[in-house]
């Protein structure tokens, strides 16, 4: 399920509306990360590193609400949950 949200309330409207304006209205962050203990335990359960890694992305992603937000034909949806 998805929810439509009222940009005109919305506490991050002003966000919204500069980044709205961009050709590419998102930008990347990289970084480093040790995953020795998650490929252990991936390795552990006799599965492939990566599906452990993108089962806890997507855990994590649907624990944070911002990470929730879509943009659908110029409207901002929050879903229940990302797949």
């Amino acid at each position: 399920m998805k929810q439509k949200i009222d940009i005109s309330s919305w506490n991050r409207k002003e966000h919204f509306e500069f980044f709205n304006t961009f050709e590419e209205p998102f930008f990347g962050i990289t970084t480093s990360i040790d995953m020795t203990i998650a490929y252990e335990k991936a390795k552990a359960m006799q599965i492939p590193f990566f599906v452990y890694y993108l089962h806890k992305t997507i855990a994590a992603v649907n624990q944070v609400e911002n990470f929730r937000y879509r943009i659908e034909e110029n409207e901002v949806v929050l879903y229940d949950e990302i797949d």
